[in-house]
Parts: C-alpha cells; sequence; structure tokens
C-alpha cells in the first residue's frame, strides 16, 4: 500500500476543431447586445498617451462624444472636426485584454476604422526617441489575440491601415521606419536571450497591444492601422528610459498624425 496520489490523466488541449467552433460562436458577453449602436464618429484615435489625450480634450473644438465604459473604468470618448473628419480620440489604458474591451464596445458603437498610437521600446539602436514606425506585423507573444485568431506566431496587419499610416507621414514630410513589433504581456520579462531570439525573428520594436488590437479588428472586420514611436531601449546591454514619458512634444506631434491617419483610412476605405 501507498499514500501517493494517483498519477493525473494529461490535460487535454484544445484541438484545431475545438478553436475553429469557438471562433464561429457568440461570446455569453457579446458587444453588440451590451452596447447598441450609437452616434459615435466612423474613425476613432487610440492614443496611449494620456496626457495628449485629456489635453487635447480640453481645447476650443473639442468635445466629449460619450463616455466609453469599458466595463472596468469609463473613461471619455473626446472627438473634434479635423481636416473637415468627424474623428474621435481616447484613452484605452495599457495591455492587450483592457485594450481589446475598449475596441470591442466602440465597434459596437459603431466604429469602423480605428488608428492606434503610441510608444514601443526599441530593439534597434538606429531607432532613436521619438522616431515614427508603421507597425506591418506583430509576433504574438501575448494571450489576447489566441480568442480572435487561430495559433499562428505572427498576425499580419491590415493593409489599408498601413497605407493610411504611411500616406500620412508621408504628406507629413516626416521620415519614419515599418516593420515588425513584438507585443508581450510582461513588461518586466524582457530578458536579454528573449529580446535577442524576437530581434532575430524581425522585430523592431516591443509592445504590449498590437497583436491583440489586429486580432481583434479582424474578427470584427474593421480597419486597423498603428503609429508606434521609438521610447525606451533594450538595444543596449543594460536598459534606457531616454525619458521617454516627458517628450510632450514627441506625444503631441505622434497624435496628430495619428489624426491624420485616421482621415487618410476613411478616404481610402470610401473608395
Amino acid at each position: 500500500m501507498t499514500d501517493r496520489e494517483p498519477a493525473e490523466a494529461p490535460f487535454p488541449l484544445d484541438s484545431t476543431a475545438d478553436l475553429v467552433a469557438d471562433l464561429e460562436q457568440e461570446g455569453f458577453l457579446e458587444p453588440s447586445a451590451l452596447y447598441p449602436r450609437g452616434d459615435v464618429p466612423g474613425a476613432v484615435v487610440l492614443a496611449f498617451l494620456p496626457q495628449t489625450v485629456h489635453a487635447v480634450g480640453a481645447r476650443e473644438g473639442s468635445r466629449v462624444s460619450r463616455t466609453i465604459s469599458d466595463v472596468l473604468e469609463p473613461r471619455p470618448l473626446y472627438e473634434r472636426e479635423h481636416k473637415g473628419v468627424r474623428v474621435g480620440w481616447c484613452y484605452p489604458s495599457m495591455g492587450g485584454p483592457h485594450t481589446a474591451m475598449v475596441m470591442e464596445e466602440l465597434i459596437a458603437l459603431g466604429v469602423r476604422r480605428i488608428i492606434a498610437v503610441g510608444s514601443a521600446g526599441v530593439l534597434r539602436s538606429e531607432l532613436v526617441m521619438g522616431h515614427p514606425f508603421v507597425v506591418t506585423s506583430a509576433l504574438r507573444d501575448e494571450g489576447t489575440s489566441g480568442q480572435y485568431l487561430l495559433p499562428a506566431p505572427v498576425v499580419e496587419a491590415d493593409p489599408v491601415g498601413v497605407r493610411a499610416c504611411r500616406e500620412a507621414l508621408v504628406e507629413a514630410g516626416v521620415g519614419f521606419s515599418a516593420g515588425r513589433t513584438w507585443t508581450t504581456d510582461a513588461i518586466y520579462r524582457e530578458t536579454r536571450g528573449r529580446v535577442q531570439r524576437r530581434m532575430d525573428q524581425g522585430c523592431a520594436v516591443v509592445e504590449m497591444e498590437a497583436a491583440a488590437m489586429m486580432a481583434v479588428a479582424r474578427y470584427r472586420d474593421v480597419h486597423f492601422g498603428q503609429i508606434l514611436f521609438g521610447a525606451d531601449s533594450l538595444a543596449g546591454e543594460a536598459w534606457d528610459s531616454r525619458a521617454w514619458p516627458t517628450a510632450a512634444d514627441v506625444h503631441e506631434a505622434m497624435f496628430w498624425w495619428a489624426m491624420d491617419a485616421a482621415v487618410r483610412l476613411g478616404e481610402l476605405t470610401a473608395s
């Protein structure tokens, strides 16, 4: 006799058939049932720049369109006319899960075009502080995208969204780079070995939301583009903050380029 616990049976993983079936089913909390369509701008900028979001929201010509509840923390959705087009913007908070919730509510309300803008850690030393970076794909090292897409290492960006971001920056006369980002849930687990592997896999920057946002946009069939800017650096032997949180002039410039991209995205999808 032994008091040893019997070995547990192997835990069954979801099969591909299970995952396909899941994606075909509505969720218990379907956003369209929770948030009926409303009077919202067709294009919205998700700006991971809270001070800039509220500063521009307080200026003449801006107004609060409505409150976004996102279940956890109510926040204002601002709007104004930009280049003759009604464009909204809000701060969605950090991280893929929370940002996905904000996107879901906006899409249910009627938003069909989304541009995201924010900072990213750079993995290449030539990406200086404030350098704009258009996201063309994201390495999926997070959890949210797996609830919207079948497993795959990378999600490709919406080509129309990429074009809108590129053309907005070209029109503004701004130099920029484009390429792959690494999306992670764990900002404090960006180890030297993992950073090197992600560089070898073609990632130039790292952030916490891109893969999730691309997945939600694809699943809900809305257009999406993203502009990041070089912030802190993981390209050297030690982390360099480069004082990016206090670079208010960079934040403001990036915000308006994203607003330009939202207008351009509308023009591209209307034709």
